[in-house]
């Protein structure tokens, strides 16, 4: 809560008043000699001799002082007519007033506060018989004030001018009190008639660099500065207004006197006991409310007269003073705060608060150091937990070999008892009797199936079988084994029951590899005839029992014939057999192949292995020493806490670095577990997928080579192309350089004959007023004339002279008619003067406009020509200081795509301005117009001239006639004839002077065309420049898509780069991790297979591995350096196309 500050100050008296002047001032208050009880008490009183300078700062400094900071502020000067207000506010050439200072100073704070970015806007307004009119666009007029939430109370339409210095105000200031009402009263010769109100609106924010954005508040400030200079409050009776002056002094004083009750409102406190306060009874005190109790620092400076003619209105400007001094208001800094600015400041006060513990708790470092040592054993214990899982596996892959194993036994010991079958059935049937033997009953078949089967052992390789047929085996095993069986099946179908053929199946032991070259293909069997499989199934059944062979010669006779139809159907089997044996080596070769891939694969994974154990190993050791140096970090920051926190952070970033790089490590073991026993089930075709993933590694690999070494001859050329368009720049903008100076020259000359111009418009119009006078002046005569003639006619009495009296007074009614036309001439030609001034005065205005324009465009050009300089010294400073690191490379990556997003704003807002300056450059075509079209309108008035003249001529001839009728009548007449014959001298003497009119028009007409015709050629030139500026901009348009083109290409090969390198990480980071998988689960079976390997093999392939890797990281960086040293080419070509638009924005001004 704020009182308004009142201020008093005296205007200076003549010796006389003083003497009379009934008040005395002693310090701040001012009492009434005659009138004790009259006595005033202010904050400050300034006499007589004070000066403006003085009364500023005591309290209007620190207004703007404030609202550079955020407040609103509301100064403006109260008191009658003739007290000096305009003065204070306003000021002279030899003391500024209030709002020069005002504004000087504003734009002197701004410039001290370097962290904030300022916008700053005016508005220049009047008050006239209650109606707001924009003294910056004269034609809005009536405006209308509104309220809303966001703006508060505005008027509508008013206009807003950007401005950026204070020479630029003062501009705007002087063409607003060009049109401002004044008036001339018995009391003050210029008067002002109207209130005015200077508004200036500033909003800022803090100004953080592309680093310190996320640090930053996006929160706007905006604050509001009024300076009102009133209108005095005036009687009647001492300015003596009538009319249009009377009608504006009661306007005026009403306004002021609902000031006055809102000031007694406020400050009997009627609005916060809940009353009423007439703000909307008048417009000065609706657009002041907020200065008035409300959010705002507000100072009032009361102008006063002390002489005793004034005395009454002096006791009520004091009284009015006095009240103002009780009223209070609320100023609070004015921000505009989004959700994103809240978030951002609460943010921050988080961070400073965080920062704030850790520099309490400085002493607890070792705490968290301890804290990361357990982290880190806590990983280890992990990978030992994984490394156990994984041998566990192993040992479980290797039973699953021996099963293998014991399964291919299975088979050899099969396709033996096949054979050793075969050669049995032989030799039962070549020792066999010649005579029938018929099918022996069950009892038999089972003792044969017991004599058959009982010399095979049963051993502890039977139990294992059956517990690894029930388990399954790999694929091709299976069809084998089911093919075996289906085919064994078959035959013995009519020899043993099923219960006797799964013992028989379930007991043998399997024959060697190399009796499958006599096994039968059984798999066929079902394509043979039907009476075959009888004879088989016959034969068989005879050979079965041998019991019987001695029962007769019937019986081998039988046999014999039997005998050939097995002998075709056994080697029928043995080429299958045969087929058969070749495809199982042809799989066992397959075997061995894969078996020597994998043996590869395992060396690969074991190196590997080694890499990553040994990568670990340097990993905990770095995590080591810097736990280390963390804790002499920590010992050292309790002494110097001020200096080392920022270092200390760092580690602590460094380190939770490193433990969330051994996190990511440990998640992707815990994933590779995963995917191991997946890969478990299907061992062989993960190793041919490995054998693949190094495949693709070396040719991508190969292909990162190639297409770095492609990017590098692109580099080579596009850095070619760089210095051959810069080379063309510089050559472009010396011609440019060239050309503004010959346009600066042709500027010159051309401002040299529009000045030249100006002069003869002066010289032409003094001619029409000498024109005018002289019109006026023969006018006059030949009234005189004409009265004359009217007295004389009526003297003469004669009949005779009747006819001749009508036909002068015809005569003198077309004179008359005539003349009446001519005044109206006159008047028209008079006015057009008058409209042609005005014209002129608005072009006057319109080219400060302009120039004024393009000062603030050469200001703006300048300060962003600093800001890229700047900008480009920090993009030079930063790769230096940050070329070493990845993470801070992606930032200035970022900053970059920033900088090219401010770069497309300021050639957005370049366009604007080319837009601004193709408007202007229309507006003064406009004008130019204008004046050609006044010319026109000149020439007409000449030409009505000479028309005027030759009706002239013609009165004359006709008054000369009526003198020679005058002649011939009687004495009478004779005096007649002499006042004519003066006339007509007189007349012959304006005819010559109208002549040597008429020749000096001609000859300024002659000087006018040639005048014109320098300026038509002036015109031209402009026109041509101003095509050689297009074709300028032109030029530097196809430069600007040349350097876009340039740009995409430089985008294209540094997103390959960017991908081909993610590529080729991700893809050596999975390979990795799968080579880990697989060395962990191989490890024993490649030393179990490959014992002779030593270890300076492996070390001979970790070495080439590294080689490889730090050749690929050594391409990598110089790929790095190349893409740097291309931005920095686009750089300079951005900077050198920003200039070659400041030159063309500077010379199409």
């Amino acid at each position: 809560m704020e009182r308004i500050h009142v201020a008093v100050r005296s205007r200076p008296l003549s010796p006389e008043d003083a003497r009379s002047s009934p008040w005395r001032i002693s310090g701040n208050t001012i009492a009434h000699s005659a009138q004790s009880s009259i006595r005033f008490e202010f904050d400050r009183i300034f006499g007589q001799e004070c000066r403006t300078s003085e009364v500023y700062e005591t309290r209007t400094k620190h207004i703007v002082d404030s609202v550079v900071q955020g407040f609103n502020g509301t100064v403006f000067a109260y008191g009658q007519t003739n007290s000096g207000k305009t003065y204070t506010m306003r000021g002279s050439a030899n003391e500024p007033g209030i709002i020069p200072l005002a504004v000087h100073d504003l734009f002197q704070r701004i410039e001290e506060h370097m962290d904030r970015e300022f916008l700053v806007r005016m508005s220049y307004m009047e008050i006239y018989n209650e109606e707001i009119n924009d003294l910056l666009v004269p034609e809005h007029r009536k405006l209308q004030i509104h309220e809303s939430s966001e703006k508060g109370i505005f008027v509508a339409g008013l206009r807003e001018e950007i401005v950026t210095c204070a020479e630029q105000v003062m501009d705007f200031m002087s063409f607003g009190e060009s049109h401002r009402h004044i008036g001339e009263t018995n009391m003050n010769l210029y008067s002002s008639r109207s209130h005015t109100i200077f508004r200036m609106v500033i909003e800022s924010r803090e100004k953080g660099d592309d680093n310190e954005a996320e640090d930053s508040c996006d929160a706007v400030r905006v604050s509001v500065l009024n300076l009102v200079d009133l209108a005095g409050s005036e009687r009647a009776a001492k300015t003596g207004a009538e009319g249009v002056r009377l009608k504006e002094g009661s306007h005026i004083n009403k306004s002021l006197m609902i000031l006055g009750t809102v000031i007694k409102k406020l400050s009997e406190g009627i609005e916060g006991q809940g009353g009423h306060v007439p703000y909307r009874d008048s417009k000065l005190t609706r657009i002041l409310q907020p200065a008035l109790g409300g959010n705002s620092n507000t100072a009032i400076i009361c102008n006063i007269t002390l002489a005793q003619v004034h005395a009454d209105e002096t006791k009520s400007s004091l009284q009015f003073a006095s009240r103002a001094l009780r009223v209070t208001n609320c100023a609070c800094v004015n921000e505009i705060l989004t959700d994103a600015a809240l978030l951002k400041r609460q943010r921050k006060e988080i961070e400073e608060l965080r920062a704030k513990l850790r520099n309490s708790q400085s002493d607890h470092w070792g705490e968290e150091i301890l804290n990361l040592r357990n982290t880190l054993l806590q990983s280890e214990l992990e990978k030992e937990r994984i490394a156990l899982e994984l041998e566990e596996e192993k040992k479980a892959k290797e039973q699953r070999d021996k099963r293998l194993i014991e399964q291919a036994k299975k088979i050899e010991n099969l396709s033996s008892l096949v054979l050793n079958s075969e050669r049995d059935d032989r030799s039962i049937a070549f020792s066999k009797d010649k005579r029938r033997v018929t099918w022996c009953p069950g009892p038999k078949a089972r003792q044969f199936g017991i004599e058959v089967l009982g010399p095979v052992e049963e051993g502890p390789t039977s139990s294992t079988v059956r517990n690894e047929r029930n388990m399954g085996m790999p694929p091709h095993f299976e069809e084998l084994m089911q093919g075996s069986y289906a085919s064994n099946d078959e035959p013995c179908a009519n020899a043993c029951s099923p219960s006797d053929m799964a013992k028989y199946t379930e007991d043998v032991s399997l024959p060697d590899s190399h009796a499958l070259l006599h096994v039968t293909n059984r798999r066929k069997t079902n394509t043979m005839k039907k009476s075959d499989q009888e004879q088989f199934g016959g034969t068989a059944g005879e050979l079965i029992i041998p019991e019987d062979a001695h029962d007769g010669n019937n019986a081998l006779q039988s046999q014999e014939c039997t005998v050939p139809c097995v002998v075709s159907s056994l080697s029928a089997r043995e080429s299958e057999a045969i087929l058969v044996i070749k495809q199982l080596q042809d799989q066992i070769k397959l075997l061995e192949a894969e078996k020597s891939s994998i043996q590869t694969n395992l060396d690969d994974v074991l190196e590997l292995a080694t890499q990553q154990k040994t990568s670990f190993n340097e990993k905990y050791e770095k995590l080591q020493q810097n736990a280390l140096a963390a804790q002499e970090q920590a010992k050292v920051a309790n002494e110097k806490l001020s200096t080392l926190s920022a270092t200390i952070k760092s580690n602590q970033e460094v380190a939770y670095g490193f433990l969330s790089n051994v996190l990511m490590e440990t998640e992707g073991i815990n994933l590779g577990m995963h995917q191991l026993r997946n890969s478990v089930e299907s061992a062989l075709s993960f190793i041919d997928e490995l054998s693949q993933n190094l495949l693709m590694m070396a040719q991508g690999i190969l292909e990162v080579k190639h297409s770095a070494h492609e990017d590098i001859r692109q580099f080579g050329s596009m850095v070619r192309d760089y210095e051959k368009l810069s080379a063309c720049l510089m050559k472009k903008v010396c011609k440019l350089e060239t050309e503004k100076k010959l346009l600066e020259e042709q500027s010159q000359d051309q401002q040299n004959e529009i000045d030249k111009l100006k002069s003869n418009l002066a010289s032409c119009e003094k001619d029409i007023d000498d024109c005018t006078l002289q019109h006026e002046l023969e006018k006059e005569g030949i009234l005189s004339e004409l009265l004359n003639l009217q007295k004389e006619v009526l003297t003469l009495s004669s009949s005779s002279l009747m006819k001749e009296k009508e036909s002068i007074r015809k005569e003198l009614d077309r004179t008359k008619t005539k003349l009446r036309e001519t005044e109206t001439k006159l008047k028209n030609s008079v006015q057009e003067k008058i409209k042609l001034q005005s014209e002129k005065a608005e072009a006057h205005k319109e080219v400060k406009k302009l120039k004024s324009q393009r000062t603030l465009l050469e200001r703006d050009l300048r300060k962003r020509d600093s800001a890229t300089v700047d900008k480009r010294h920090e993009l030079n400073s930063t790769p230096q200081e940050l070329a070493g690191v990845f993470d801070q490379a992606v930032q200035m990556q970022e900053e970059y795509q920033k900088l090219e997003m401010h770069v497309f704003d300021m050639e957005a807002e370049i366009s604007s301005l080319q837009e601004a300056l193709k408007t202007s450059v229309a507006e003064k075509d406009e004008a130019l117009s204008k004046v050609e079209l006044m010319t026109s309108e000149l020439e007409d008035l000449a030409n009505k001239l000479n028309s005027a003249e030759l009706e002239r001529n013609s009165l004359s001839d006709e008054i000369a006639l009526l003198t020679k009728r005058s002649n011939s009548s009687e004495s009478t007449l004779k005096r007649l004839e002499a006042s004519l014959n003066s006339v007509s001298r007189e007349k012959e003497d304006m005819g010559m002077q109208l002549t040597d009119a008429l020749l000096d028009m001609e000859s300024e007409r002659s000087i006018w065309a040639a005048k014109k015709k320098e300026y038509l050629e002036a015109s031209q030139r402009l026109n041509t420049c101003l095509d050689e500026n297009r074709k300028l901009s032109e030029d530097l348009i196809k430069v600007r898509q040349e350097l876009a083109s340039c740009r995409e290409q430089c985008r294209t090969p540094e997103e390959k780069l960017a991908h081909s390198l993610e590529s080729n990480m991700n893809e050596k980071g999975i390979k990795f991790c799968e080579a880990c998988k697989g060395s962990d689960q191989f490890v024993e079976k490649g030393r179990t297979i490959d014992g002779a390997v030593g270890e300076k093999e492996l070390q001979k392939q970790l070495l080439m591995i590294t080689e490889e890797r730090n050749s690929l990281l050594s391409e990598t960086q110089q790929m790095r350096l190349i893409v740097n040293e291309a931005e920095v080419l686009k750089e300079n070509c951005d900077r050198k196309a920003s200039a070659l638009y400041i030159t063309n924005h500077k010379l199409t001004h």
